[in-house]
């Protein structure tokens, strides 16, 4: 009987933790939900001392669900960015500040005003916003001095439930690369001083590689957890660094899509141009020297579900599935429809929070399945507006995940349109593989990327060339609409201003 992988996800607003065996058969999986504080507007916080109970709660059930099988170690991954303040003891300083947090937004707009935020364009090659650990200590130091000034240290997510597992305080590279780090040195860099966080820069935690040991569960934390004393816990990554890595990608050339509820591009790259406002992020692969460039658009699988509920008053799954199938026999180009994908702004590859969505071509003639099959088109479309924005794609096929891609229709789409293979798989814990892998490398078994590799069910779905060819011509329409409803919204603006 095989030794067990245990791996931990800390969510925003869940937690899962699975037990594997090493070829990466699941065990078993135990889950908790989490709370997000917002007590003020812009506000999005989590009680430390709760996301770690909650975590522990979850091994819990989980050792309990193995008991009589064996632990070999613990990886962690969790959500990255945000500002999780620990004092000299390792107790939470303040309320944990989380990615979304939108408090300080206006010194954000007046550090971009300055070109101070130009720092982290040149370092680490992403646009600073509201809910990075620099920003939100700026916040805290001015609001909160007291809190400030018990703050020993500044970590992020998965690195305060290390802390709280082992006693021991790392990050890796990849959850430390944002807002600091210069790209050109994998170290802090003049991004500190130029956003005014000079006494922020000894609370940083210098990063490290993930797979490497943080330490080993602590006494206490075995009775919380029914772990056993003594366990090796890997340094804790990016949930998304982690999903990478549970994929098997490490080189540059590589791409990474999740059609969730909303989408992710990710394009591994091993160069970047150093720019006063880069489009989307970039952090550090946290095993390779990989550049990960990250385009988050706002709207992903969401958007379907959204217009399938205009539809149907259950919005049940054989409701979603029914217009999915419908959509399936629509051609290319939906008819003539166009459906631009802005039902809560935009994100990546530009920032325009108050763009609305809008369908564009309707005609008398327009049916129900012509619009199922734009607001697909429109999504995928939106994909492949990030890859433009990178300088498009390697040949090498693309992995997709999230709940789209559990439409065959769609990944088509997503095949056709971006004009590459595409890749699903069967399985969708690759995030918790991932951290699993990590600890397991932690013990000296190999590297997580190689560990990582284990047989799953895929599907190819090849680009058709003559939709492809057809799908150039919409994507120019997209592009152009795009652009249009983006100066129109200006437009608009200035006129309700002056109303």
């Amino acid at each position: 009987m095989t030794d067990l992988w245990l791996g931990v996800d800390v969510g925003t607003t869940a937690i899962k933790a699975a037990a594997y065996e090493s070829n990466g058969r699941i065990v078993s999986v135990a889950e908790r939900a989490t709370e997000v504080s917002r007590p003020a507007p812009g506000y999005s916080e989590q009680d430390m001392g709760a996301v770690w109970r909650a975590v522990a709660d979850c091994l819990k059930e989980l050792t309990g669900r193995c008991a009589g099988r064996r632990f070999r170690s613990l990886g962690l991954c969790g959500q990255g960015d945000g500002f999780w303040a620990v004092d000299k003891d390792g107790r939470p300083a303040h309320a944990a500040m989380l990615w979304n947090d939108t408090r300080a937004s206006a010194d954000l707009e007046a550090l971009v005003a300055s070109g101070a935020a130009a720092s982290v364009g040149h370092g680490c090659h992403t646009s600073l916003w509201a809910g990075t650990s620099a920003v939100l200590w700026r916040w805290l130091r001015d609001a909160a001095p007291e809190a400030a000034a018990r703050t020993a240290h500044v970590v992020t997510c998965a690195d305060w439930i290390g802390l709280c597992l082992t006693g021991s305080l790392a990050t890796d590279r990849s959850n430390g690369t944002i807002p600091f780090t210069d790209f050109s040195t994998r170290a802090y860099g003049a991004a500190v001083r130029a956003l005014g966080c000079d006494d922020l820069a000894h609370r940083l935690v210098p990063p490290r590689r993930a797979g490497e040991v943080l330490g080993e569960i602590t006494a206490e934390a075995a009775r919380a957890t029914g772990l056993p004393q003594g366990l090796p816990v890997s340094v804790a990554t990016l949930d998304l660094a982690a999903m990478i890595v549970g994929m098997g990608l490490d080189r540059p050339g590589q791409a990474m899509m999740i059609m969730g509820t909303t989408a992710v591009v990710n394009i591994l790259t091993d160069r970047v141009a150093p720019q006063d406002m880069p489009v989307g992020a970039s952090v550090l692969h946290p095993t390779s020297e990989a550049i990960i460039r990250v385009f988050a658009p706002t709207t992903g699988a969401a958007a379907f579900d959204w217009f399938a509920s205009l539809l149907s008053t259950t919005g049940d799954k054989e409701a979603v599935a029914e217009l999915s199938a419908l959509a399936g026999a629509v051609p290319p180009g939906a008819n003539g429809a166009t459906f631009m994908p802005y039902l809560n702004g935009e994100r990546a590859p530009f920032v325009s929070a108050d763009l609305r969505a809008a369908f564009h071509g309707m005609s008398s003639a327009t049916t129900k399945a012509d619009l199922a099959r734009a607001v697909m088109e429109g999504t995928a479309l939106s994909l492949r507006h990030c890859c433009e924005a990178e300088g498009g794609l390697a040949d090498a096929p693309i992995q997709l995940t999230g709940g789209g891609s559990r439409s065959d229709v769609w990944c088509q789409i997503i095949a056709d349109v971006v004009g590459r293979p595409v890749v699903t798989n069967s399985a969708f814990d690759q995030g918790l593989w991932g951290a699993a892998c990590f600890g397991a490398a932690a013990t000296g078994l190999g590297g997580p990327v190689e560990l990582a590799r284990r047989e799953e069910t895929t599907r190819l779905y090849e680009p058709d060339l003559d939709r492809r060819r057809r799908y150039d011509l919409v994507w120019r329409r997209y592009e152009m609409l795009s652009r249009g409803m983006r100066a129109l919204h200006e437009q608009l603006k200035s006129l309700s201003e002056k109303d």
